[in-house]
């Protein structure tokens, strides 16, 4: 989250629910992105009327269109990088076929997490769903430190996925979200993300959808240096034109 002030930007990062500070989901609560939006809203110390910039990165940025939606007035651009909301892949119809094989993919490692963790075994949760997004089986190249800490938030994961897949927004609330848009998707990605970045395009109304050539879906962090130039440029964009007018 970006509010402005004074000569720049001040950036929130809230931590999501069962990273970082923040505690986990609540026992008998759905796992929903309202949910999760609720959260970080009520995270952050700013005034009700204080309006913000939203950036994001997969389920992150997922969340910043649930916040969007539920704060339209407040949010002045977004700029997310694969906003995987999985729940818009089935939303088109079954005689769509890369729609639901992008669908059944997602499914997929969101049912292997989930008997992995069934099992009890946090390691392998962890493998498969690391090994997904970095398109390789990584979990040779980590030291035991680096997989336990990639392991230990996997039941919060397995609440991602259930959460995402419930994201079915109407055309018609997506057509309520009148800021800015950036989209960024990465060539190299997996198709559900790319068929979710698709869709979106397809249905916001101030939408541009900018592709980053030969990168996956952990870009924001493995190129960050490719990744943070186009959100600064779209900050900047929206800045320049509501001084404009």
């Amino acid at each position: 989250m970006v509010t402005e002030g004074g000569p720049g930007w001040t950036w929130h990062t809230p931590d999501l629910m069962g990273h970082g500070g923040s505690p986990g989901w609540p026992d008998g609560v759905a796992s929903r992105l309202s949910v999760e939006a609720d959260n970080v809203l009520a995270g952050l110390d700013l005034p009700p009327d204080q309006t913000f910039h939203l950036v994001g990165h997969s389920y992150g940025a997922a969340t910043a269109l649930q916040i969007a939606l539920q704060q339209r007035h407040r949010v002045r651009s977004l700029t997310l990088y694969e906003p995987v909301a999985f729940g818009l892949l089935p939303a088109l119809g079954e005689d769509l076929p890369e729609q639901q094989e992008a669908w059944q993919e997602a499914q997929q490692v969101a049912a292997a997490v989930a008997a992995a963790l069934d099992r009890g075994d946090l390691d392998d949760a962890a493998r498969g769903f690391v090994g997904y997004w970095q398109g390789r089986d990584v979990w040779p190249e980590l030291d035991a430190a680096q997989r336990a800490r990639l392991a230990e938030p996997m039941p919060t994961i397995r609440r991602h996925f259930e959460a995402l897949a419930a994201a079915r927004w109407s055309d018609a609330e997506l057509a309520t979200l009148q800021m800015p848009v950036r989209l960024i998707c990465g060539g190299a990605t997996r198709a559900s993300a790319r068929r979710v970045a698709q869709t979106l395009a397809a249905k916001l109304p101030h939408v541009q959808l900018v592709g980053l050539e030969g990168v996956g879906h952990m870009a924001p962090i493995a190129e960050a240096e490719r990744v943070n130039p186009l959100i600064l440029d779209h900050l900047r964009t929206v800045q320049g034109a509501s001084a404009a007018g």
